[in-house]
């Protein structure tokens, strides 16, 4: 049977039944040259959620632990239940591993870090209180090739201990801490031979697991969490193949005995070796080839300050350090690393700090140097101030002050012979402490606040000898002091020169190396009680604080002080003027309207006005081409400004120039807009000067060809008119005029008013004149919008406008229009509105255009037969003569009947019988009359009696209705709409009834007047 060569495949040799040797072949590959690896765990044989890991021709089950019902499972397909853990515990929190083995349930504990045994009941866990060791003796390996390996577990804050020595005086291994780092080192024959370490801090007080291998190579190993590159260190090992330092039987942990060791010790030839300081903290897991170190089988007097456990007390627990003092536990104590200016086991003592320029003194403090620093060197000091300006230090021997440092605007500021001023841009004086370092260099100075560099300057090497000398805070000599900003005010603690404290008050413990020579300069750092002086004004309350004070300010007042009154605030103006801050107080600024019949307004000075007055500037506008707006004289100076021929015109004499200054605007400024205007002198430091106008900002300037002066005279009692009248012109400015400012004083419109806060700035302007100006000019020609309607026309007033409205119209804006029936012009009519007119609708009888004249309606009557026209409101009558009746009387009456006597005579008309009735005559009309000699005709029309629309037609002492073609009956009351016969009868009805009626009347009376309707 041959094999290929290149198949994966597993020769096993076996027996038979009958003895005979057999070979079995695994092959776990398949395809023609077993290239391919066949995967045992396709078939999923792990069961219980077993994990299933391929193997060459084989398979491995992880077996897994159930943690819901507690069962672990194992076999070789996880297949069987393990019940080792069912009724045994590991102690110590270890963890229970069952298995089944040789037909038997049993476990094993994987103990944690500190324990060991078969229940991990055994504590591994050592410590060691420093100045102690502990002696390990082991039994020693004979072989060339012997391998050997020590490995604990360590714990501890020291940087630099003794861990492990292993060894004699001539040849060992040690291993240390040195700060923070593990080193092992090797000696061989008094020859130092390797040296490992690595570069992980763990003096950290945490625990590390470090081994140390001793083979071919050296192998160190440094286990921990916090590890992550370079923990691994070898190196081929320095042994010959004859020894080995697995040969040695003993070994010392912690450190090594010293003083009045034992004798057996002393055999051991290790007595007094040079060794780092022996270990404190605790060792844990300490095993030599896997044989652990227990404090069981720790034989008496072989350890010193061991015990078993692990005491570790937190020192810093109790926060020991004050004064923000970091605390570093030494396992068993605490060291305070303090902050300056703070020192002293706890941090509790403060250096005391130097006071100068208490209550303003004059002082300094010298320190004489004993010694030479050379060239590398730093200066150090708290620092706190208020002040701006103050030296500092300055370093100087008996020839040259060699650096200077002060105090300029705050800011330090450096200096040395052979380099320009150095100023930082730091703020040192704002009343708090700050850390300030000067380091000498060779070539270069540093600045340092805290650990800021502010910059540094380059300068030659210098060094610090013996006999210089440090002021500090200023200087003997108080002119060469004052150059350097004077003598410092404030406070300077724990002055360092390197790390040598220069105390101003040192005390007898300190044992001073330098006795300082003060000057004014007191202990502590007590402000001055500013207070006392009160500083605070207008009623303000004063806090004190550091060297400085704080005020409490009333409502409206402000600045450190209370010096800055908000006047504003106060509402000191009238609500016509807007209020203005000037220095020292307020202005009540307006424009001013000026209507052409105002009185001008003058002005004069309080006396006070000590500044220079070199310029005007005001603001206007106006329509007017000649007006004066200021005029001041005093001889032979005088000022005048004003508008002629719609230009801006500047007029000055002053000083002692005899010539009259004239400046002229180049544009025409009585276009009613405003224009700004600021004339000024060109040089107002000079006596005299050209003077120069600016109108509206517009370049080029108008300057004057001359020199003059300044406007002092108008100081001195010279009285100042605004809006005066021009000489040839009656009227005096129409316009507007702001509040004219001359040389930063305004000349107010507004005097002091009772109710309102009086100005309290010194230099003022006061309005003489008592006549109130009128305020309140519009900024824009608001006829520029077009706000009249209805063809009205605008009038700009400056303080508002006017409309000229057209007939018929009214209001602000023309938009009312007028009721010229408000008035009630009509007399006997209704009247109706209309754009600038009316009509009335007159009553009957009335005409006219107001209808005031009464219609006389009988001037064209048509009353025949001698009858009388009676004028009426909707008309005429008339009133018949005779034995006439009709409308117009045109028809003769019925036969009348005449009765009476002398005094009565009366006449009874229409066939009325004269009776006599109770002694009195009267008339008895016939049917159909009625009237008191029976001349009237009844109207039996006037109740309506026809009915749907019919026409009634008044007969005698009765009526007949002409009905519609679809009605039918006496008063029309029948509907015949849906019967023609009857419609057509009807017809024939009413056409008779029409004949009848006209033949009736025909024989009535020969002529028939067509067209008139008569009244019966």
């Amino acid at each position: 049977m041959s094999i290929p060569l290149n198949c994966r495949s597993k020769v096993q040799e076996s027996r038979g039944p009958d003895g005979q040797p057999m070979i079995g072949i695994s092959v776990n590959g398949s395809g023609i040259h077993c290239e391919e690896d066949i995967d045992e765990c396709s078939s999923n044989p792990c069961q219980n959620g077993g994990t299933c890991e391929n193997l060459p021709g084989n398979y491995t089950c992880h077996c897994p632990f159930d943690n819901i019902s507690g069962t672990f499972y194992g076999g070789e397909n996880c297949s069987d239940i393990l019940l080792g853990c069912t009724h045994h515990q590991c102690l110590n929190n270890g963890v229970c591993i069952p298995h089944f083995q040789n037909d038997q349930h049993g476990f094993s504990c994987l103990c944690p870090p500190g324990y060991t045994g078969s229940l991990c009941e055994t504590v591994t866990t050592l410590s060691f209180e420093g100045s102690g060791f502990l002696w390990v003796t082991s039994s020693p390996h004979t072989t060339k090739d012997s391998v050997c390996n020590i490995a604990f577990r360590f714990q501890t804050v020291q940087p630099t201990a003794l861990l492990l020595f292993q060894g004699n005086r001539d040849t060992f291994v040690k291993m240390e801490l040195l700060s923070g780092y593990i080193h092992l080192s090797i000696q061989v024959h008094n020859q130092s031979k390797v040296l490992l370490y690595i570069s992980h801090n763990t003096s950290d007080g945490e625990w590390h697991s470090v081994e140390v291998i001793f083979a071919e190579t050296v192998t160190l190993t440094l286990a921990s969490s916090s590890c992550t590159e370079k923990c691994i260190a070898k190196v081929p090992s320095p042994f010959e193949r004859t020894q080995s330092i697995c040969a040695f039987q003993n070994s010392f942990l912690g450190g090594l005995p010293v003083g009045s060791a034992s004798n057996a010790v002393t055999l051991l030839n290790i007595y007094n070796i040079p060794s780092t300081p022996s270990f404190v903290g605790c060792l844990q897991d300490i095993k030599f080839d896997l044989n652990p170190i227990t404090w069981e089988n720790i034989s008496s007097g072989l350890s010193l300050n061991v015990k078993a456990g692990c005491v570790r007390k937190d020192w810093c627990e109790s926060q020991p350090c004050q004064n923000r003092g970091r605390c570093i536990n030494l396992w068993l104590s605490y060291q305070c690393d303090c902050y300056r200016p703070y020192e002293g086991p706890s941090c509790l003592r403060e250096y005391v700090a130097g006071r100068f320029g208490q209550d303003d003194s004059t002082g300094y403090a010298v320190f004489n140097l004993d010694r030479s620093y050379g060239q590398n060197f730093s200066l150090s000091m708290f620092v706190r101030t208020n002040r701006p300006s103050g030296l500092l230090l300055t370093l100087k021997n008996s020839t040259y002050q060699h650096i200077r440092v002060w105090l300029e605007h705050g800011r330090l500021a450096l200096l040395t012979p052979s380099s320009p001023k150095f100023t930082v841009e730091f703020v040192l004086s704002d009343g708090n402490v700050h850390l300030v370092t000067l380091k000498i260099k060779p070539n270069k100075i540093e600045l340092y606040q805290s650990s800021q560099n502010l910059g540094f300057i380059s300068a030659p090497t210098w060094k610090i000898q013996r006999g210089d000398v440090i002021y500090i805070g200023g200087l003997p000599d108080k002119k060469e002091t004052e150059i350097y900003g004077g003598f410092f005010k404030g406070c300077i603690q724990d002055v360092r020169l390197n790390n040598q404290n220069l105390e101003f008050f040192p005390n007898s413990t300190n044992s001073p190396s330098h006795s300082p020579i003060l000057v004014n300069v007191t202990q502590g750092c007590l402000g001055d009680n500013i207070c006392k002086t009160n500083p605070c004004h207008n009623g303000g309350i004063c806090y004190s604080l550091w060297d400085d004070f704080s005020c409490s300010c009333p409502a409206n007042t402000a600045g450190k002080a209370c010096e800055e009154v908000r006047w504003c605030e106060l509402s000191p103006c009238p609500p016509s003027a807007q209020c203005r801050l000037v220095p020292k107080g307020f202005e009540c600024i307006a424009n001013a309207v000026f209507n052409g019949q105002s009185s001008e307004i003058l002005f004069r000075s309080n006396g006070n006005i000590t500044r220079e007055l070199t310029n005007i500037t005001f603001g206007f506008r106006t329509k007017d081409a000649n007006v004066i707006i200021l005029h001041a004289e005093k001889e032979p100076e005088f000022l005048n400004i004003s508008i002629q021929e719609s230009r801006l015109f500047f007029q000055l004499r002053s000083g002692n120039s005899f010539y009259v200054l004239h400046l002229t605007s180049l544009q025409s400024v009585n276009d009613g807009t405003w224009h700004q205007v600021a004339l000024s002198m060109i040089d107002p430091l000079a006596q005299a000067s050209r003077w120069q106008m600016e109108v509206d900002h517009q370049t080029p300037f108008v300057t004057s060809a001359i020199a003059t002066g300044n406007l002092n005279f108008l100081k001195d009692n010279t009285d100042i008119y605004v809006g005066d009248r021009a000489l040839n012109n009656r009227k005096g400015l129409q316009g507007c005029l702001s509040t004219i400012e001359i040389g930063g004083i305004y000349l107010s419109y507004f005097e002091n008013t009772h109710g309102f806060t009086n100005k309290p700035q010194e230099e003022q302007f006061l309005k003489i004149s008592t006549n109130s100006v009128a305020t309140g000019c519009l900024q824009l020609n608001v006829c520029n919008s077009n706000p009249c309607l209805h063809g009205g026309n605008c009038e700009d007033i400056y303080s508002s406008y006017h409309c000229s409205c057209p007939l018929g119209w009214s209001g602000t804006h023309c938009e009312l229009n007028i009721d010229e029936c408000f008035s009630d012009p009509c007399i006997h009519g209704n009247c109706s509105d209309r754009v600038a007119a009316y009509h009335c609708r007159c009553e009957p009888g009335y005409t006219g255009v107001n209808c005031e004249m009464e219609i006389d309606n009988c001037q064209n009557h048509q009353c025949a037969n001698g009858a009388t026209c009676i004028s009426e409101t909707n008309g005429y009558s008339c009133l018949c003569f005779g034995n006439f009746t009709g409308k117009f009387c045109r028809y003769r009456r019925l036969p009348s009947t005449v009765c009476g006597n002398e005094q009565t005579n009366l006449t009874c008309y229409n066939g009325g019988n004269c009776t006599e009735f109770q002694t009195e005559l009267k008339c008895m009309c016939r049917p159909g009359f009625t009237g008191e000699r029976c001349e009237k005709d009844i109207d039996e029309c006037a109740s309506n009696p026809c009915f749907n629309g019919g026409l009634c037609q008044d007969l005698l002492d009765k009526f007949q209705c002409l009905c519609d073609v679809a009605f039918a009956g006496e008063r029309c009351e029948l509907d015949v709409s849906g019967l023609s016969f009857y419609v057509s009868l009807l017809l024939w009805q009413n056409l008779f009834q029409l004949l009848s009626y006209l033949i009736l009347r025909m024989n009535d009376e020969p002529v028939v007047e067509w067209g008139e309707q008569e009244d019966y």
